[in-house]
């Protein structure tokens, strides 16, 4: 791994991330505790919060400096309209899939003997509403947060069998820390939320994981790094320091044989605590299969602006979101930004900002400054497209 000149640290100055105790907050973990962050001369205090609302407050109040946060809290909290917003960009992804839509076992198994399937999302989303109105009450669901990626990709997924009414499918925000004690305590039948909390509730026998996330939207960026936009203009070399330190993470954890190591420190108090060591029993371990969770391979860390538009018209089909256009979302996702970063790293990159989501089912490349730069499917749940 390349790496900078180390600077001096300054011990008046720190860096406060905040971080949410999922399998996709590994890359600020490890890079602290795999000393990239020293390596560039950086100081860093991770801060563990227990929700994404409480993530979302502190950049807000100025108590944290950035954080791991979800792909659409950049736009929601930049550019939502009739209520404060914080400006916030980001200029990396951090984490790619990762989301289950897991549902109780007993709903599980009364889906898939009415026929729903495992690899149909659109047949078993038409399994599910109907099963509502036959029983006359709602199917109660969770997602981490109204604005967040597990809630469009459920939306998405229902209501690919047509509209939904609130008579048939109810949607509440439950954290993700609380998702096992909501199943157990049967406040909700079904959630999406991330790792490790779908096979927790697997390895509990609580829940069954009925889809992924990657089958509503291939290679969907879900974990990204935002950053207070103040903080970012006064800090640009040391913004561009910390990108290059999560890169380093990144790529040490698609590697297989870290695994083992990286089970040994987020398994510590401070970082997810003793749910990993409950996974030692899960057949999957760490990372379960069927989620395609990944850092670094196919671009994977490249902020795409046509996936932040995407988003964006999820956003503000579900309510979350005024109509944006490419400037305004210029204003928070940063290509460029990355481009520089990655280009110390010895990454090569796209030059284009945007593409046509939904066209590759499988990986494809692009033309980059030095060569064909490989890029990961985008392939979108019932072959939609989403020109730019």
């Amino acid at each position: 791994m390349s790496a900078l000149t180390q600077l001096h640290k300054h011990p008046g100055f720190q860096i406060r991330l905040g971080f949410v105790p999922l399998l996709d907050s590994a890359p600020l973990i490890m890079a602290q505790e795999l000393g990239l962050f020293d390596t560039e001369g950086l100081h860093v205090e991770l801060v563990r919060e227990g929700s994404w609302a409480s993530v979302r407050d502190k950049i807000s109040f100025g108590l944290l400096d950035g954080a791991q946060m979800l792909a659409p809290m950049p736009l929601t909290m930049s550019l939502a309209r009739g209520r404060p917003t914080t400006a916030v960009v980001t200029g990396m992804v951090l984490s790619r899939n990762g989301n289950g839509i897991t549902l109780a076992s007993k709903l599980y198994n009364q889906l898939l003997g009415r026929g729903a399937d495992v690899d149909d999302p659109i047949a078993s989303a038409h399994c599910l509403i109907e099963l509502a109105r036959e029983r006359g009450r709602p199917i109660q669901l969770a997602s981490v947060a109204p604005w967040s990626s597990h809630d469009l990709q459920l939306r998405d997924w229902l209501n690919s069998a047509g509209p939904v009414s609130g008579d048939d499918i109810q949607i509440i925000p439950v954290s993700p820390i609380q998702m096992v004690d909501a199943f157990r305590a049967g406040a909700i039948e079904g959630c999406c939320v991330g790792e490790p909390w779908n096979s927790l509730l697997e390895l509990k026998g609580l829940g069954r994981i009925l889809h992924s996330g990657h089958q509503v939207w291939q290679n969907a960026p879900e974990k990204v790094l935002g950053m207070r936009a103040d903080w970012a203009e006064q800090h640009s070399a040391i913004h561009l320091r910390l990108i290059h330190a999560l890169l380093g993470a990144c790529r040490w954890l698609d590697d297989p044989n870290n695994h083992r190591e990286l089970r040994q420190v987020l398994a510590r108090p401070e970082y997810l605590g003793n749910q990993i060591d409950s996974l030692d029993h899960h057949p999957f371990s760490l990372f379960h299969p069927r989620l395609n969770q990944h850092f670094f391979r196919d671009s994977a860390n490249f902020p795409w602006l046509s996936q932040a538009h995407w988003l964006a018209t999820r956003l503000e089909c579900h309510g979350q979101l005024a109509k944006t256009d490419i400037t305004t979302l210029k204003s928070v996702v940063k290509p460029a930004l990355y481009r520089q970063a990655a280009d110390t790293f010895g990454i090569d990159t796209p030059l284009i900002d945007g593409k046509t989501e939904g066209r590759h089912r499988l990986p494809f490349t692009l033309n980059g400054r030095h060569g064909p730069v490989s890029v990961a499917s985008d392939s979108l749940l019932g072959e939609q497209l989403h020109e730019w």
